[in-house]
């Protein structure tokens, strides 16, 4: 009788131990690809970065600047934070302009000249933030995408680049756009793939976006967004009404966008079909998607929040005495931070991830709106188009 008692419990045991551990199946990641906090606020490029906390800007105070040399400035350059919050930035003096590196609190690391571009200079990490890549001009060469590593060394180059930030995929391959068509790059510098039917976009600062496929989405000349996997081949495609650009993927595989001569938010689901669309949009502010997948943008005179279906959240004043806000960026916490081009200077605001005015600040910087960035320390960098200085807010 006891051994069958035993034997009883331990079958009960068993069969208990079978039900009640119940495995849940691993929870799928709804997190929005690209870009969201700690990846599109550092500008890296490269959503398989290291993470890092984006604190929030409390005070909303001038900090500390760093002033370049005098002398005529070219158009668009855009700032690059690694994780530990180290600064890149190619400064355009003409014609002998350099890429900088700077600690987070502003001093020179180190600095190399003798490259430029006109405009819309952009720079991307690799996954490891060992590899910085852009494309510049030097005296003597043509146009090339330039790889250094993190202490200013040339590693290499490729030659017929265009202006183009590069993506940078799970396996450390860059896309971006050469003068034959939307490439690929090992990591080394070769070229994995071409394919010419998709030329750069007539918009030289809209950006490459991945999805958690490591899909490609492109735009592309003249009025076309191309769904690429990362073979090269187009899945899908659809004709734009207008040159467009800001195309961000939120957790669903939704894609959204900004028109740039209708004012014109538009929604894509994962088969290239427009969901719904959002009028009086800012054409030179991009939307931002949140950690919990809300879509942020400037319009007109307010920030708004949508849910992925279109329906407005909250809507905010950007500025006192100043219509329309640009190059959103978001903290860790869903703050959203904005510049504006006003009469005075250039003011930079926030607001808190439910819809209400924080603070703004007149930078006393001059001259329109290259995007800012932000560093993880809690703090907004901004630089001028034509830029004579940097400006950090804490």
């Amino acid at each position: 009788m006891r051994i069958l008692l035993t034997l009883v419990l331990l079958s009960l045991m068993l069969y208990g131990c079978t039900e009640s551990s119940n495995p849940v199946n691993p929870l799928q990641s709804n997190l929005p690809m690209w870009p969201m906090p700690g990846f599109n606020a550092r500008n890296t490029s490269s959503p398989y970065a290291p993470d890092a906390v984006m604190n929030p800007i409390i005070n909303g105070a001038l900090s500390w600047s760093y002033t370049f040399p005098a002398g005529s400035v070219s158009d668009g350059s855009t700032f690059c934070v690694d994780s530990r919050g180290y600064i890149y930035y190619l400064h355009q003096l003409y014609p002998l302009g350099a890429l900088y590196k700077l600690s987070p609190d502003g001093n020179v690391i180190w600095k190399k000249d003798s490259l430029i571009h006109w405009n819309y200079a952009a720079i991307s990490l690799s996954t490891n933030e060992s590899r910085i890549y852009f494309t510049a001009d030097k005296p003597g060469y043509s146009r090339r995408l330039y790889c250094l590593d993190s202490a200013g060394n040339f590693v290499w180059n490729v030659d017929s680049a265009l202006v183009i930030k590069p993506a940078v995929g799970k396996d450390g391959t860059l896309y971006m756009f050469r003068l034959n068509g939307l490439s690929a790059i090992n990591s080394d510098g070769q070229i994995k793939w071409t394919n010419s039917t998709i030329m750069e976009s007539p918009s030289e600062n809209t950006y490459l976006a991945l999805d958690h496929s490591d899909n490609i989405y492109a735009f592309s000349y003249p009025l076309t967004l191309y769904k690429v996997n990362k073979s090269g081949s187009v899945l899908w495609q659809i004709t734009l009404p207008r040159i467009a650009r800001g195309l961000v993927i939120d957790g669903f595989g939704n894609a959204y966008f900004t028109g740039y001569d209708d004012y014109t938010m538009y929604c894509i689901n994962q088969a290239g079909q427009v969901k719904w669309t959002r009028p009086n949009m800012n054409n030179y502010s991009s939307p931002v998607i949140t950690s919990n997948n809300r879509i942020v943008v400037s319009s007109q005179a307010y920030i708004i929040s949508y849910d992925t279906s279109g329906t407005e959240q909250w809507r905010c004043q950007a500025f006192t005495n100043l219509l329309g806000a640009e190059g959103l960026l978001l903290d860790g916490a869903n703050n959203s931070y904005y510049i504006g081009d006003g009469s005075g200077g250039i003011i930079a605001g926030s607001v808190s991830s439910t819809g209400v005015k924080r603070w703004e600040v007149n930078t006393n910087l001059f001259s329109s709106l290259p995007p800012p960035v932000l560093l993880p320390q809690g703090k907004l960098l901004i630089a001028p188009k034509r830029a004579s200085k940097i400006q950090s807010i804490n």
